[in-house]
């Protein structure tokens, strides 16, 4: 006999809840790394406000009870000193993971995430800004990588098939609601869900569209940056975002020497970090 599409996600989903009822996978135990590149000796990641980072992560680990899959790795992104900071907020919020199973966490991330962010306590310190932030979203991301190892897929196939009702169910709409509800979420997921099986084929057929910022670091020499720019048309690149805010005059010699490089077809995009006019550099 033969099934849709649609019914194969359905029975995919069936059988990943099944193993997971049947065969409960707990957390039982993690680490947190501090990991930390130099990355400030070569001006990798400058821009107006961040003018020396050290590219780094507090790297989680979740360790299950699995023989099949164990493990999930996530990080949340620092620019070096106080990721220690970051690593002990992740050893204070583990306690309201450790012990949970991933079916009682997947049948409800929405509540999970609540879980994390609302701590009656941990919250007084920033409940979704800041370094616990930066803690939690370590934490997510390495739940979602361990759900989506149980799945046997790539996370965004495991967020694809999710049904709309189940997505929309993960989010947190309470700083969003004034832009966007719960049900008008659904409702546009629910209104394309008809071609969401067409737009999934182009895009494993085609990729998705990304720019790169690896040739456009706010430090870079003119030599750095004409080097690296020619690098990444050589691989077929053409999309640049090119960091501002070092004084106007500047900012437009570079925009043009990038844009003579890639010539009038090639995107070239913009973004300083949050300088005012006053505090520009400059």
């Amino acid at each position: 006999f033969a099934l849709n599409l649609e019914s194969l996600i359905l029975f995919s989903v069936y059988l990943v809840a099944r193993n997971m009822a049947n065969h409960p996978c707990k957390i039982i135990d993690y680490s947190v790394r501090d990991i930390r590149f130099p990355t400030s000796k070569g001006d990798i990641g400058s821009d107006a406000l961040h003018t020396d980072p050290d590219y780094s992560a507090a790297y989680v680990t979740l360790i299950t009870d699995s023989t099949s899959c164990h493990r999930g790795y996530g990080i949340t992104f620092t620019l070096g000193r106080g990721t220690e900071i970051v690593v002990c907020a992740v050893h204070s919020l583990m306690k309201m993971v450790v012990g949970r199973t991933i079916s009682d966490i997947f049948s409800d991330m929405g509540s999970f995430y609540r879980s994390l962010t609302n701590d009656s306590q941990l919250r007084w310190l920033g409940p979704e800004t800041g370094v616990v932030q930066l803690a939690v979203a370590a934490i997510l991301n390495a739940t979602w990588d361990l759900m989506a190892r149980m799945a046997g897929k790539p996370l965004w196939k495991l967020l694809v098939d999710m049904e709309p009702n189940e997505l929309v169910a993960c989010i947190d709409f309470r700083y969003m609601s004034d832009a966007l509800t719960k049900d008008e979420a659904l409702e546009i997921l629910n209104k394309n869900k008809s071609t969401k099986s067409e737009r999934e084929k182009e895009l494993c057929e085609n990729g998705f569209p990304a720019y790169g910022t690896h040739a456009g670091w706010l430090n870079y020499s003119d030599e750095k940056v004409t080097h690296l720019v020619k690098e990444a048309m050589s691989q077929g690149w053409s999309r640049f975002k090119l960091k501002v805010g070092a004084g106007l005059e500047r900012d437009i010699e570079r925009c043009r020497l990038v844009r003579q490089l890639i010539g009038d077809d090639a995107l070239l995009v913009s973004t300083t970090a949050m300088v005012g006019r006053r505090e520009g550099r400059g």
